[in-house]
């Protein structure tokens, strides 16, 4: 962890969600799809689910790099998921977007905290 203190981090746990993806004609990722940002491939998939509340393909994996990864590295790259040999943009995300709410009784959406964990 020093290491990675003082070098930085070469591979970040990302969330892709697929786009231009017709469920019933497209192939379904399945975890381990290669991932392209400017068409040079940068990691892969560990898995994927469709995504009802986002209404697309949610994919998890990993993105590394050679130099030390940034956040800018990350959100200003152009990237595409390989699925069965067929290529589909990617929005690739560090943290779950907001999710729409279906009651009415509360907010419109729904952020999920990034430390609060479940208690029994």
């Amino acid at each position: 962890m020093l290491e990675q203190k003082r070098n930085g981090i070469r591979k970040r746990f990302v969330q892709l969600l697929v786009g231009n993806h017709d469920l019933d004609h497209d192939p379904w990722p399945q975890g381990g799809e290669l991932i392209y940002r400017y068409g040079e491939p940068v990691g892969r998939t560990t898995s994927a689910a469709y995504g009802y509340t986002l209404n697309c393909q949610v994919c998890i994996g990993y993105i590394e790099t050679k130099e030390k990864m940034t956040i800018e590295y990350i959100k200003n790259g152009s990237y595409q998921l390989d699925i069965a040999g067929k290529f589909f943009p990617v929005q690739v995300n560090l943290f779950t977007p907001s999710l729409p709410m279906i009651s009415s009784e509360q907010p419109d959406h729904y952020r999920p905290t990034q430390d609060g964990g479940c208690s029994l």
